[in-house]
């Protein structure tokens, strides 16, 4: 609700308002159109996610509005292209890609966060200090 009352510059959405967005969100999610991840919907069945960097005049977006599985992706393409990097590199550089020009806990955290859920998953790997991709 935060994301589409900045989106529309309303102070706040009524419960109303909430209560359709909701509505709308859990007919699409049964008829198999949208996907949850968490808070995040997504376009079921999409065949290809790709990070998106912000373009010129693009407001940033918050590391929290970003679904995780764009964040991995992002992480898994930098290591897949510069492997052998630390992981405060790999979070340096996947900061940057996202135009965040400062890295605060909570950036660091979701990050992170995110290269170890990667590292369990086997996506990437990690020995002497260096991350790298795998497959």
């Amino acid at each position: 609700m935060q994301r589409a009352r900045e989106a529309w510059g309303v102070g706040r959405a009524g419960s109303r308002i909430r209560d359709n967005v909701r509505e709308v969100v859990r007919g699409l999610v049964r008829s198999g159109k949208v996907s949850v991840d968490g808070l995040f919907l997504d376009v079921a069945g999409r065949d290809e996610l790709g990070a998106r960097v912000p373009g010129a005049g693009d407001a940033v977006r918050k590391a929290a509005h970003i679904a995780p599985a764009e964040r991995q992706l992002a992480l898994y393409e930098l290591a897949a292209e510069c492997p052998g990097m630390s992981q405060d590199e790999l979070v340096r550089h996947t900061g940057e890609f996202f135009g965040w020009r400062r890295m605060g806990r909570d950036i660091r955290a979701f990050l992170d966060s995110d290269i170890d859920e990667l590292l369990g998953r086997g996506r990437l790997k990690e020995a002497d200090g260096q991350i790298t991709a795998v497959g």
